[in-house]
């Protein structure tokens, strides 16, 4: 049997530790506040695509670093370590590497099973499949928490073993004064730092790559993105049809008319804006028992799905959140092409018993209808 004389880990598994490193506490930083966020908060939607990137990521690094390690001798034990202290030692990295594993395909897991339906969009382009055996299955909606417990104890059980890792290594540095902690320490003498370099360098321009490939092939269809507008609706109010308007509604819209289903949409209303013909409306709208403006100041729709319709067409699937209440609602969205200047339009009744709008001094639809036309209009700039 030769004998190790390895006495630190080499340049590229130091930099694999480090660069896993910061992307772990970012995924797991992320993905703490995220969950803190309200479902209808548009911020949220952002964080969780990013958190999934960060996951996918991490995974990926993780197959790679495992391999290396495999196909790499590492530095061995201390020679005054204790039995027990190398059997610890083996046994919370094997765990540490099942664990970097099964944190994210626990999450994909979870996407894949959602009834919501939302794609994953790696750096918010490129589209990640879901897991086929998961995501179609018939009742998903039941199994839901299932997987999000699964997540819940591979992120946790992660989180402890990276706080006992890092307590190892600190304790092996100041209590046994080893090399523990200095064989995975950058080296300028090594060259660490160099390699550290260019393999961000090169991370970097794979991932830079990848995103140029992938809106090459893709660019086939119109991006799509756009700013204000034009939300309305229309109720019936003492038999009589009612307009009511709605000024500031922002819309965030990334559209492919070939390749629909990696589109998304995001449209804020402020409640406040609103205003009619009828004053009477107009005043009580805003108040606690219908939009309650002053604590929930925006409506906000957020698609979870876009599909082609045809004849121009895109089937909008999404929720809507209006005050604590949120419901699925699917449309028709009709993007339009006149001398060059792209518009999208579309309209879906809402019920407004549903949302619990009106129900002290309208409990039935005797004077106020619950049935509410909303329209929308919006400008489509092409993306440079």
């Amino acid at each position: 049997m030769s004998v190790n004389t390895v006495s630190r880990f080499n340049n590229l598994a130091i930099t694999l530790h480090w660069v896993m490193a910061v992307l772990i506490i970012g995924m797991l930083g992320v993905g703490k506040y995220m969950v803190g966020l309200d479902e209808a908060d548009p911020q949220r939607f952002v964080l969780t695509q990013w958190h999934k990137t960060f996951g996918i990521l991490i995974l990926l690094l993780t197959v790679f670093r495992l391999v290396w390690r495999l196909t790499h001798r590492s530095p061995a034990h201390p020679a005054a370590a204790p039995r027990w202290e190398r059997f610890a030692s083996s046994i919370s990295h094997f765990l540490l590497y099942a664990l970097l594993l099964a944190a994210p395909v626990t999450g994909w897991m979870l996407v894949s099973v959602s009834p919501l339906n939302i794609d994953t969009l790696l750096f918010n382009v490129i589209p990640w499949p879901h897991l086929p055996w998961l995501h179609n299955l018939a009742d998903k909606a039941s199994m839901i928490h299932q997987y999000e417990d699964f997540h819940e104890w591979a992120t946790g059980a992660l989180i402890a073993l990276l706080l006992l890792h890092i307590a190892a290594a600190l304790k092996h540095h100041f209590v046994d004064k080893d090399t523990v902690l200095k064989r995975m320490l950058p080296s300028s003498a090594a060259g660490t730092g160099t390699t550290m370099a260019n393999f961000v360098v090169l991370l970097s321009a794979g991932i830079g790559g990848l995103l140029f490939a992938y809106t090459s092939l893709n660019a086939g269809g119109d991006n799509l993105s756009s700013g204000a507008s034009d939300v309305s609706a229309m109720a019936t109010i003492m038999g009589e049809s009612t307009a009511i308007q709605f000024s500031g509604s922002q819309v965030t819209a990334s559209i492919n008319v070939d390749s629909p289903e990696s589109g998304s949409l995001l449209a804020t209303v402020p409640t406040a804006s609103v205003t009619s013909s009828n004053l009477q409306v107009q005043g009580a709208l805003p108040d606690t028992e219908w939009f309650d403006s002053e604590n929930y100041p925006e409506a906000v729709f957020e698609s979870t799905q876009i599909s082609a319709a045809g004849d121009g067409q895109l089937n909008v699937e999404g929720t809507l959140a209006i005050k604590e209440i949120t419901l699925p609602h699917t449309f028709t969205l009709q993007v339009q092409d006149t001398d060059g200047n792209k518009t999208a339009s579309g309209e879906f009744i809402v019920d407004r018993m549903a949302y619990q709008l009106g129900m002290e001094s309208q409990p039935t639809d005797e004077y106020v209808g619950k049935a509410v036309t909303i329209k929308f209009n919006f400008e489509l700039l092409s993306k440079p």
